[in-house]
């Protein structure tokens, strides 16, 4: 395979120019080269640790969180005070925008198909942009507190009043006219209507963020939509964040709701490959955290086996979203799969066209991540709707540090790493069936391969010679480790949305023992109620929780304290 090594133990391009690329977030720093808003030059704050014994699950199978575990201080702001502290928000090195596709069902899970939800979605729609103008203005009257008062940034970056609009696939929809780099550059996003990639008689809610340069932005405008959502649902209709209907007796094509991140502002077309690269390296360590659909016609795809308080259930398949969606993903054949890409040259551009058979760049954009979206991004789809905004956050900003990552490597000229197809697939396929304690191996690639790029990476990545990762949990520890110091460097380590996805992998969790994610926890909602002799239906569960963790972008079900190893802190 000639053109997967083609750069190994290379120099970069003698034309390499990471323009702005060294940025970082100390305070008045320019984002991107380009000129910002005076506001968003304030000086920014960089946010500032019980023993876990292992639980064996079996005599080969250990899950550690980690030599000299210890709880991490998160603090106690509450979600209100760190909207208004402006000039402490959590700036971010790409913009950065989601996608987030909800169910809409009503009480028993059914959807809403045919003409009539034509006409009730229009009206959805236009009661949503009413709303928000009301909030724009200060003239939203709110009985039930659901929308925190709009910070003043946000509003200052709003180019006009929320608008109608009509698309040719969506329908109607509400557009938001925002400012991404400076007063002479808006978007017009649609933020609020039907998801246009689905068959044409049933509904997803399709909710989109304007880009972003702040955590707490991003969570501000995914917090809003989706109570934008709940206030101006008639009462028999329901929103549902999960990546599959429980409901459903069976997977009907293109009917699974994921979160789909876009991240851009990038320096070069080479920093852009890069940061696909890095993404593309740890695509089955971000499904394993994200897997979010176990529940398909009111039930696991087996029984629940709970050992030592570790959710194992060897044969629950925890993304059904990714196990049945072919169509709207990468193939998990190795031959098929997105390849590396080294400089975004358009050599790059017909390399993956070939690799993927496709014809053209929108005919070859359903991907894991694709990197030539038409608005200049790059686009991750791989995740599965999350429950809760603040893990959603949370997965946005490990994005953000594995880009920023690739960044940092450019600057010292060297490639990211490529840890090839083969392995990719193998380790995307257990990620989708078993989550983070799915098997984990490199298949068809060595320390002694990766050594060319980075010898700290393969440690990481794969595990020390001696003691090879065996779960994806571990390869997934790893990847904290191997971006540590840009999580510090962002101030995104200790950030009360990174918290939830950390606490997957290194604990605590007050319930039960990590690895777990959000689909776990779904599982254990199932378990609970046949525990105690309930109808095990979590639907009306989740559809409670999707408002519940909409409300405070900081409240999320895995609660416990974070517990970080000596390494880690």
């Amino acid at each position: 395979m000639a053109r997967k090594n083609r750069n190994k133990g290379q120099d970069l391009p003698s034309t390499f120019n990471l323009g702005g690329a060294n940025q970082s977030s100390k305070s008045g720093s320019n984002l991107f080269g380009k000129s910002v808003p005076v506001s968003t030059q304030e000086t920014k704050h960089m946010s500032r640790r019980q023993e876990k014994k292992a639980a064996a699950v079996d005599t080969k199978d250990v899950f550690s969180t980690g030599s000299g575990s210890q709880a991490i201080n998160m603090g106690n702001r509450t979600w209100a005070d760190m909207l208004a502290d402006i000039e402490h928000w959590t700036p971010l090195p790409f913009s950065h925008g989601m996608e987030m596709e909800l169910i809409i069902c009503d009480n028993a899970g059914n959807y809403l198909e045919g003409d009539a939800m034509v006409h009730r979605m229009g009206e959805i729609t236009n009661d949503a942009t009413s709303i928000m103008n009301q909030l724009i203005n200060y003239e939203y009257d709110d009985p039930n507190r659901r929308f925190t008062p709009m910070p003043e940034y946000i509003r200052s970056k709003l180019g006009k009043m929320a608008f109608m609009g009509s698309d040719i696939e969506k329908g109607q929809v509400m557009k938001i006219n925002y400012m991404l780099y400076d007063q002479n550059t808006y978007l017009d996003i649609d933020s609020f209507g039907r998801d246009g990639n689905v068959t044409a008689i049933t509904y997803i809610l399709e909710l989109v963020t304007p880009p972003c340069f702040y955590a707490e932005e991003l969570a501000y405008w995914a917090s809003t939509l989706f109570n934008l959502a709940k206030e101006t649902l008639p009462r028999d209709l329901n929103i549902v964040a999960s990546a599959f209907n429980p409901a459903s007796k069976e997977y009907q094509r293109g009917l699974s709701q994921g979160d789909h991140h876009h991240i851009g502002t990038f320096v070069s077309d080479l920093e852009r490959a890069q940061c696909y690269d890095m993404i593309r390296n740890f695509l089955p360590h971000l499904i394993a955290l994200s897997v979010n659909s176990p529940i398909i016609n009111n039930a696991p795809t087996d029984v629940v086996k709970v050992k030592d308080g570790i959710y194992t259930c060897p044969n629950c398949i925890r993304s059904l979203r990714l196990y049945n969606n072919t169509t709207m993903l990468s193939s998990n054949e190795a031959i098929k799969y997105i390849p590396y890409l080294a400089t975004g040259s358009q050599e790059d551009k017909d390399y993956l066209l070939s690799v993927l058979q496709k014809a053209s760049m929108e005919d070859a954009r359903f991907q894991d991540v694709f990197p030539f979206t038409d608005w200049n991004t790059m686009e991750v789809r791989v995740m599965d709707a999350q429950l809760s905004i603040c893990r959603r956050i949370g997965l946005g900003l490990l994005v953000q540090a594995l880009c920023y990552k690739a960044r940092k490597l450019l600057e010292k000229r060297k490639w990211v790493p490529d840890v090839g197809s083969d392995t990719l697939t193998f380790n995307r396929k257990n990620a989708i069936a078993r989550g983070l304690i799915g098997i984990f191996k490199g298949i068809n690639v060595t320390h002694e391969d990766l050594d060319k790029y980075d010898p700290d990476f393969a440690n990481y990545y794969l595990g020390t010679k001696d003691h090879p990762h065996r779960f994806i949990f571990q390869s997934v520890q790893g990847m904290f480790k191997y971006i540590k110091n840009e999580l510090k460097e962002l101030g995104f380590l200790y950030s009360p949305f990174l918290k939830p996805v950390l606490q997957s992998v290194f604990g605590n969790i007050t319930y039960a023992k990590p690895p777990l994610t959000e689909a776990e926890y779904q599982i254990s909602l199932y378990d609970f109620k046949q525990k105690e002799g309930q109808v095990p239906n979590i639907l009306r569960d989740l559809i409670y929780f999707t408002l519940e963790y909409s409300k405070d972008p900081l409240n999320n079900p895995l609660t416990g304290d974070l517990h970080l190893p000596d390494d880690m802190r």
